[in-house]
């Protein structure tokens, strides 16, 4: 397969390995999405929605933000500070924010006066986009970095949706009872080879540390970068909530036989692919989220476990039902749309299965929040 995409991409990663000999896949992936204004979620073009490559739960409908407020408002109650941080990693267009600020500022006005809104975004593109959507909202307030807080600075909540699942990764093979991971070289016609390299230390206590033992052969995922992240976030938090929201699994379901290409995927217009080295900088790269993973170290770090659900308990939890009646009851055109919409948050099998919700605290008494009131089955998929 050619190496092919953006073209000013594209040569200067062929450099680098022209340089290095080889790079790792996760090194690859990571200047694919985030290389300075070339990367897919660095440049300025569209990526989210109609005209992108795919849709989020806040491009939905107004009612997912709103039941997140909701949860925020008994966050801040149950915390009882003068000081509220509401920190929102990777905001994209700004959507979730609005929704949120809006109910806030509508209908718990306290709440709203006595609380911040800090989006943490890296990408020009979307930090102007959100600007220009937020203008109205003057608590609110941008980094570009979680380390740009200081250590124990945070009383609140710290939460993202469809965050780690974009974080580059290192694909790992398992060959005679041996850990390899995937690097990738180029030859004069840019045709990309894969090689593979003896697996280093990290990935190695990565996987004796959560006890996964991959079946022979497969080909899947290691995200340290999450582990990395997760480490960040417990030492900003001084006392309060971080929830994540993506799709993904514990690791007892991540790493089983069937899954033995993995989970990484490529999104381009709303079609998916496993032609990573295609679309360059033109494309998305995910993969699945390991929640075991983000529990495990975020216990190591100093954050405590609350809860893990899936998005249809959740949202449920926080009073789904009560809008889906209300729009019943008005039995309109624009009720009816909204219905239909907001039914794909919460199928099963789609949006509602498909995405978790994990809960971690720290500092908090009491920690049990109306998120996680109703748990679903606790089968593998939701056993951490």
């Amino acid at each position: 397969m050619k190496l092919t995409g953006k073209p000013q991409l594209v040569s200067i990663i062929k450099d680098r390995i022209k340089r290095e000999g080889s790079i790792s896949f996760r090194d690859f992936m990571d200047m694919a999405l985030y290389y300075p204004e070339l990367g897919y979620y660095t440049s300025p073009q569209e990526k989210i929605g109609g005209f992108g490559d795919f849709f989020t739960a806040s491009e939905l409908d107004r009612a997912f933000g709103e039941l997140l407020g909701k949860q925020f408002v008994e966050i801040f109650h149950k915390l009882g500070e003068e000081q509220f941080q509401i920190v929102e990693i990777g905001a994209g267009k700004g959507y979730l924010a609005y929704d949120i600020l809006r109910f806030l500022k509508e209908n718990h006005p306290e709440v709203y006066r006595k609380s911040r809104y800090i989006l943490i975004e890296k990408s020009p593109y979307h930090i102007k986009l959100q600007k220009e959507l937020l203008s109205d909202f003057e608590i609110v307030e941008w980094v570009q970095d979680i380390i740009d807080f200081e250590d124990e600075s945070i009383t609140g909540v710290v939460f993202s949706n469809e965050l780690f699942d974009a974080f580059p990764v290192h694909l790992i093979r398992k060959i005679n009872g041996k850990i390899y991971e995937v690097f990738i070289t180029v030859d004069g016609e840019d045709n990309v080879k894969e090689i593979l390299k003896e697996a280093d230390e990290d990935i190695i206590r990565y996987l004796k540390e959560l006890n996964i033992n991959i079946p022979e052969g497969m080909q899947t995922e290691i995200n340290l970068d999450a582990v990395d992240y997760i480490k960040k976030i417990a030492r900003k938090l001084k006392k309060g909530y971080v929830i994540t929201i993506d799709y993904g699994f514990p690791s007892a379901e991540l790493y089983k036989y069937y899954r033995m290409r993995g989970t990484l995927l490529c999104y381009y217009r709303h079609r998916y692919s496993e032609n990573y080295y295609e679309n360059v900088g033109m494309q998305d790269i995910t993969s699945h989220v390991n929640f075991s993973a983000l529990k495990y170290y975020g216990m190591v770090a100093g954050l405590d476990f609350t809860g893990f659900t899936d998005q249809a308990h959740f949202l449920t939890n926080l009073g789904l039902m009560d809008i889906f009646a209300q729009l019943q009851e008005k039995n309109d055109l624009e009720s009816f749309e909204r219905l239909n919409r907001l039914k794909t948050l919460v199928l099963p099998k789609g949006m509602g299965e498909k995405f978790k919700v994990l809960v971690q605290h720290k500092n908090v008494e009491n920690p049990e929040i109306k998120g996680l009131e109703m748990l679903p089955y606790m089968s593998d998929r939701y056993k951490l």
